[in-house]
């Protein structure tokens, strides 16, 4: 089996990074992943459908998310193709956050931004 080196995944789209963010917290489908997404950020712009599962395909493609079978509980629709996130996947989420984070540290040392606020 071939390894994949996560760096050569990165910088991650916007979007993809949010979606993994997303599935961190388990295997959901593209409606509640947009709506995860919106309630998080106020402020973002309408994901559209035919993007949101572009990005999906891509993240399948690239190994870090697969389909899997629906979540046990309430509210799950047996009707929706489910994702989770892979291994992969969430090594190159952890890669990608720690990269922002050394974004945002150079901003605050130019003082582009408030030191420990938004």
């Amino acid at each position: 089996m071939e390894t994949i080196d996560p760096t050569t995944l990165l910088p991650l789209h916007p979007l993809e990074f949010r979606i993994l963010l997303v599935l961190l917290e388990g295997a959901s489908h593209g409606y509640r992943i947009v709506r995860a997404i919106e309630e998080r950020e106020r402020g973002i712009s309408r994901i559209y459908p035919a993007n949101l599962y572009r990005r999906i395909r891509d993240l399948q493609q690239k190994g870090l998310v697969e389909e899997s079978a629906p979540p046990r509980g309430a509210g799950v629709d047996a009707r929706r193709t489910y994702v989770r996130v892979t291994s992969l996947g969430r090594r190159v989420a952890r890669l990608e956050a720690e990269r922002l984070e050394v974004l945002v540290m150079e901003a605050r040392e130019h003082r582009l931004l408030a030191e420990g606020g938004r």
